[in-house]
């Protein structure tokens, strides 16, 4: 005859979060106590519990029947064949071994090689068909013992819940990051995603908020972590950013090492009044942070600053409902509409793309039989998915993606299995460049020379409006939406002048090589309409960085011929010219453009001549 358990296995950290014990192994022995086996199958788990120590576990290796691991999610299936082991029924002593490495953290191999007795089990089988006993044992263990296991192996939990801060409700498919405070520099603890009951898990080593700076200082201080945290949707947006000061406070400061906590989200982590908005390029608010000239008003997250103009491909962003909130039984599809007179709109199609796939949005899913999330994106390089549907679980391939290609009118169709409630943060990534050219704006021009004002390249304003509907196929559709507020940014993508020569290299029809003596013009032109800062340098091993050489921030930039040997005033060359050692040096003219992706500003350009002296 043969018998199956199955069971899960699970630790308690607080009365409403519970952590699997993957990794872990149940172990089934032969009753060690026979005297007392009927008054130990009856007892109270909670009451049996305790760790096995060395004498107990070389008494039980003879009593050995089998064992079986734990899984992700907390299960495990004992078979035991009657036949070789000599097992009929009867009552079974249930032990969890943790070794020292569970839940897939790495530990020193010194620390101790822990199992503890769970109880003595009479497992109320029921015979199947294919003759075969099966029963069933699930356990928690309690939080006093789990957590000081916890302890013993230098493991920290934190478990806890995210809510919409007015309805209660559990907010899904968000993540949630941990750090901890510390005196010389704050500690990324890890992260996880909430699921379908808001609640998330994020297991970590005490190493991680013992870091220091300062290598010989290996503790913490106070003992225990400071606990604050970060909320994200699944597109990226902050939906929670608390005050580090916040893990100061009585509630977080010096945490045990099982902390459960509740946090709240304004709004659902979604725009509460499920209209969907275009709100954003990149990181700039169309409403708040652009002004009537199309140009950024500050710097956010490192990117724009104060009169800033859009380049490249840039990330519209905004809320996108799954159905269409005048229609709520139909899937919305958005797109957006560009304009260079804010008066003839046309689509945005595959011709304006950015080719990058963009993520959109998050789904929740089963792979490897447990809980996993898929990623949703815009992408035209991959094949397009069937509109909703999920993956098979197909373990251990990759996940994915959800694909979705925008039709020939530039229309989304919002993927219905995706979290948030639909899509929140980027929704299309528009490639600039496709509507407003740029380029070369060098050519023709002469190092020295100032550009001739017909010969300067400007940018344009953009326009972009926001539209969805119910039914791409008619343009009559009642719930067509154009929406009324209009982003405008003001676009140039065409690179700086920047035109260096030093003019002894190839004087008289020199090669280049001779080296320069008397004197030295370095002929340099810079323009653009959106100059940010531009300067001259020069450097050797010899001198170093020779300051004193012109630099600016003047509108358009700046044109010379300028005499290195006998610099105009107000220009002081340190070390002058005259006093430069035999050398080969570098002759660089470094420009930068108040020019931003709305996530990154534009990197500089550097022009160099290498020439001997």
């Amino acid at each position: 005859m043969n018998y199956i358990i199955k069971g899960n296995l699970r630790g308690l950290l607080c009365s409403d979060c519970e952590l699997p014990v993957a990794g872990t192994s149940v172990k089934v022995y032969r009753p060690s106590d026979l005297q007392n086996e009927t008054r130990l199958a009856v007892a109270d788990p909670k009451q049996t519990f305790h760790q096995v120590t060395g004498e107990e576990l070389k008494a039980k290796e003879r009593l050995f029947i089998t064992q079986a691991d734990v899984q992700e999610n907390g299960d495990f299936t004992i078979e035991i064949d009657g036949a070789k082991s000599g097992y009929e029924g009867g009552s079974i002593d249930v032990d969890w071994y943790c070794g020292n490495v569970p839940f897939k953290i790495p530990l020193p191999k010194n620390e101790p090689l822990l199992q503890f007795h769970i109880t003595t089990l009479q497992p109320l089988y029921k015979r199947s068909p294919e003759n075969v006993q099966y029963a069933r044992f699930d356990y928690k263990i309690d939080s006093k013992w789990f957590c000081r296991i916890l302890t013993l192996l230098d493991i920290w939990v934190v478990c806890g819940y995210v809510n919409d801060c007015e309805t209660q409700k559990p907010i899904p498919g968000v993540k949630v990051f941990a750090y901890d405070v510390d005196l010389l520099q704050d500690d990324y603890l890890g992260n996880a995603y909430t699921d379908n009951n808001g609640k998330f898990t994020i297991v970590y080593p005490g190493d991680n908020f013992r870091k220091t700076l300062l290598p010989w200082l290996n503790v913490e201080w106070p003992a225990g972590p400071d606990y604050y945290f970060r909320v994200e949707s699944s597109s990226g947006t902050v939906l929670l950013a608390e005050d580090r000061t916040r893990g100061r406070q009585n509630d977080r400061h010096n945490a045990n090492n099982c902390f459960c906590v509740k946090l709240c989200v304004k709004g659902g982590g979604i725009i509460t009044s499920d209209i969907p908005w275009f709100t954003s390029v990149g990181n700039f608010s169309i409403t708040s942070d652009i002004d009537g000239s199309g140009k950024t008003l500050i710097s956010k997250f490192g990117a724009g600053g104060t009169g800033y103009g859009f380049f490249g491909s840039v990330k519209l962003g905004g809320y996108a409902t799954k159905k269409v909130p005048t229609a709520p039984a139909s899937p919305l599809y958005y797109r957006f509409l560009f304009s260079t007179d804010n008066v003839n709109f046309s689509p945005v199609t595959t011709a304006q793309m950015e080719t990058t796939a963009l993520k959109v949005a998050t789904r929740q899913i089963t792979w490897n039989g447990t809980t996993a999330f898929q990623d949703v994106v815009i992408d035209i390089n991959q094949p397009a998915s069937v509109p909703d549907s999920v993956p098979a679980d197909n373990y251990p391939n990759p996940i994915p993606d959800h694909v979705l290609h925008p039709d020939v009118n530039g229309w989304v169709r919002v993927d219905q299995p995706a979290l948030d409630n639909g899509f929140y943060g980027s929704l299309f990534y528009l490639n600039t460049t496709t509507i407003i050219g740029g380029g070369d704006a060098s050519a023709g021009l002469t190092p020295g020379l100032a550009v001739p004002v017909a010969d300067q390249k400007n940018g344009r304003m953009l326009y972009i409006q926001f539209q969805t509907t119910d039914d791409p196929a008619n343009p009559a559709s009642p719930n067509l939406n154009t929406q009324s507020l209009i982003g405008k940014i003001y676009v140039n993508n065409w690179n700086e002048v920047n035109l260096l020569k030093l003019e002894e290299l190839f004087a008289g029809g020199g090669s280049g090589c001779t080296p320069i003596s008397g004197t030295a013009h370095a002929d340099y032109t810079v323009d653009h309409e959106l100059i940010a800062s531009w300067s001259l340098g020069v450097w050797s091993n010899a001198t170093g960085t020779v300051s004193g050489l012109p630099s600016g921030t003047t509108p358009r930039g700046d044109a010379k011929k300028f005499d290195l040997a006998s610099p105009p005033a107000p220009y002081v060359l340190t070390p002058p010219f005259s006093a430069w050692p035999s050398c080969a040096y570098s002759l660089t003219l470094t420009t930068y453009r108040k020019l931003t992706t709305g996530e990154s500003n534009d990197w500089g350009k550097t022009n160099q001549v290498i020439f001997c002296k």
